[in-house]
């Protein structure tokens, strides 16, 4: 028997060898899909990549096959290691493993995830000028003359 324990969950439960881990995860209460509970999931056949989990251990676990890896291929290479698809992983050791993990480590810096973007004049690191007689282009305005004539002729 392998202890499989779901570290999200704080779940523990024991497995003999061979056992599917998605049936391990089902079993167990735990929802190896990210929304809807596997609804739209292709049920364990390893076409839709919706019951991808993390392990600790990728050792403890079946080889993969062809239709994993070519799921795996498309993943960050950092975590691909890591990452299983729980479908067609067989338990062989004892592993923790992490339910619906991020797939890529840097997808909140991506300009569309990363919210809105301020605009240019408020994120300006220039100083704000502190005479409110001075505009930005460094010159000082006043009040207008007074000793100069308002039109000026040419005669």
């Amino acid at each position: 028997m392998h202890r499989v324990h779901f570290r999200k969950e704080d779940v523990s439960v024991h497995v003999p060898t061979g056992t599917n881990l998605r049936q391990a995860c089902l079993d167990s209460g735990v929802d190896p899909y990210p929304a809807l509970g596997g609804v739209l999931s292709c049920r364990g056949k390893g076409f839709c990549g919706t019951c991808v989990v993390e392990v600790s251990d990728p050792a403890a676990l079946s080889s993969p096959g062809k239709r994993e890896t070519r799921y795996l291929k498309r993943l960050d290479r950092k975590l691909a290691d890591k990452l299983r698809l729980s479908c067609q992983a067989a338990v062989n050791g004892d592993v923790i493993v992490t339910t619906n993990p991020n797939k890529k480590e840097s997808w909140k810096q991506h300009g569309y995830y990363a919210g809105p973007r301020k605009p240019h004049w408020e994120t300006d690191t220039r100083s704000a000028p502190t005479d409110p007689k001075v505009r930005n282009d460094g010159v000082a305005h006043g009040e207008p003359a007074t000793d100069m004539p308002d039109k000026v002729s040419d005669s």
